[in-house]
């Protein structure tokens, strides 16, 4: 991977792909759809929160109030402004 791809991507360079109603796949630009490393995580409707999963951390779960927050997780290195829960 080049220093360019180890950096978080930056907002234009996330794609969502819708799977349901309320589960989003989240993936990296930057990187060929045929790689699975361009898979940054995924986003889920759960509640009145949108639960997000990112496979860099995994055993992590982050929580926000809207979609756009989630969304938006993926390209900054910024902490969850909401709830954070261990796994």
């Amino acid at each position: 991977m080049t220093d360019q791809l180890s950096a978080p991507p930056l907002a234009a360079d996330i794609r969502i792909s819708i799977l349901s109603d309320h589960e989003w796949r989240i993936c990296d630009r930057r990187i060929p759809d045929t790689n699975a490393e361009s898979v940054l995580g995924y986003i889920e409707k759960t509640g009145s929160f949108y639960e997000v999963m990112k496979l860099s951390t995994p055993r992590n779960l982050f929580y926000f109030t809207d979609l756009e927050h989630a969304v938006e997780s993926f390209s900054s290195a910024i902490a969850s402004e909401t709830l954070r829960r261990q796994l």
